[in-house]
Parts: C-alpha cells; structure tokens; sequence
C-alpha cells in the first residue's frame, strides 16, 4: 500500500487553482502542495513542493514521486512511512527531502546522485547498518541529520567531502571510532551534533576558525584540554561536552549568547 492522504481532492485543475492541496489543520500539521504555473505561457503546471506532516500516513514512501520532474522538496515528517528511500528519487531535482520521524529502514546507495540536494533529514527512524558512504557525494548539503537511528560502524571518509555543511547531527546512535579529523574542513558548519561514540579516546576535533552556535560533543570519549579558541564564539548559544575525558579549565570569555552549558 503506498501512502494515504484524506484530505487530498485532486482533480486535473488542481494544481492550477490550489483547490483540495492545501491544508493546515493545526500547529504542526501540514498537508501541501506547491505548483508552479509559469510554463508554456502559463499554460502547463508542475509540482514543486510536496509537504505532508504528521498526518498519520501509513504505508511505503512512493516511488511515483520520481515521475515529478521539478519537484524540489519532499517533507513527510512526523507519520509512519515504511520501508527504503525509492531509488526514483535520483530522477528529480530535489533540494530538501524530510523524513524525519517516521519507519524508514533503507538508503540506497543512489543517494548520492541527488546533485542538487541541500536539506537530508532522516532522524528517528529505523535506519541501522554502516552510514551510506555515497551521501559524500552530495557536495551541496548544508543540513544532514541522522540522529537517533540504529548505525553501527564509523562516519565515513566520504563525509569529508560536505564541505557546505552548516548542521551535522548524528546523536543518540550506536556508532564507534573517533570524531573524524576532516571534521575541521567543515568551515561552514555553525551546529554539530555527535554524542555516544564507542572506542577508545581521542583528542579534541580541531575546530579552530569556526563559529560554532551549537555544540555537542557529549559522550565521545574525548580526552585532553578544551581548546581555548572555544571561549571566542561569540554566537554559541549551547555548548555540550559531558561524559568526557576531559580536563583542566573550562575557557574565558564565552560568549554573552551561552544559554546552556
């Protein structure tokens, strides 16, 4: 069975007139689709935006969505989605795609040839596994967040390669290793999120140059000093580095932001 939306009337002038696409039923709940009518003289539609959250749908993420050819973004968060990412999702322009909160259990290795994307959202799910490497391969993600999935191994080499990221997390999983050193190329990156690493200690990530608003390093088995240049982010508002190894002094001049430590 593929999703189900009741509060959806489509017919063939739809997506010209808004008609029955459109819904917000209450703070949170959204049920939305976008379309542009500028083509052929304003005579064709295409969707752009498709937004259906916590709508309690059920069922398998459709691969009928690859047939949307300007279709820029996908959010479902917050119902019961099953099953993998469709392997059709290659086929469209996508820029944001949004599963947060659901029962989504596979990424294909196709990911990564989702060129234009910038948004992947998949935390709280029923993701477990390795990380899929080829997400590397989408050089202009500015968010990636994979929090609270059942992954196993290490962070990929092939992340080094998210250079446009500006949020990282993947807390509340089962991964091993250290925080990887490519982690300081990341000179866009304004929100790191990693917490419960398995392994032995290692030093503090060089982040030198940055400016962190958020940044959690919770139980990473990390060891050594806090670095100084910690205390020169003027932006960071919360800041997170329990169930450490770490010691000496916590550094001056933290920022007037900090709201939470």
């Amino acid at each position: 069975m593929k999703m189900q939306n009741k509060y959806w009337n489509v017919n063939e002038t739809s997506c010209i007139g808004g008609i029955g696409l459109n819904v917000t039923l209450a703070s949170g709940i959204i049920s939305n689709v976008t379309c542009n009518c500028s083509f052929n003289d304003s005579t064709v539609c295409h969707v752009t935006n498709i937004q259906l959250k916590e709508l309690n749908l059920t069922g398998i993420f459709p691969d009928e969505f690859g047939n949307l050819t300007y279709l820029r973004e996908i959010d479902i968060t917050r119902n019961f989605i099953s099953g993998s990412l469709p392997t059709t999702l290659t086929q469209i322009p996508l820029t944001i795609l949004s599963a947060l909160g659901n029962r989504i259990s596979g990424v294909p290795k196709e990911i990564g040839n989702i060129s234009m994307l910038e948004e992947l959202v998949l935390e709280d799910n029923l993701l477990e596994g390795t990380l899929e490497p080829n997400i590397g391969n989408l050089s202009l993600l500015k968010r990636l967040l994979l929090s609270a999935n059942n992954f196993t191994g290490t962070i990929p080499e092939s992340f080094g390669n998210l250079k446009n990221l500006e949020d990282f997390r993947i807390d509340g999983c089962t991964l091993s290793g250290k925080i990887p050193d490519f982690i300081g190329n990341w000179t866009k990156i304004t929100r790191l999120r990693i917490s419960d690493l398995k392994g032995s200690g290692s030093n503090f990530p060089n982040l030198q140059g940055m400016n962190m608003k958020i940044l959690i390093l919770r139980n990473c088995l990390l060891i050594g000093s806090i670095p100084y240049y910690i205390g020169q982010w003027t932006s960071l508002t919360t800041l997170d580095l329990s169930v450490n190894r770490l010691t000496g002094q916590v550094p001056e001049m933290m920022g007037a932001a900090l709201d939470y430590m």
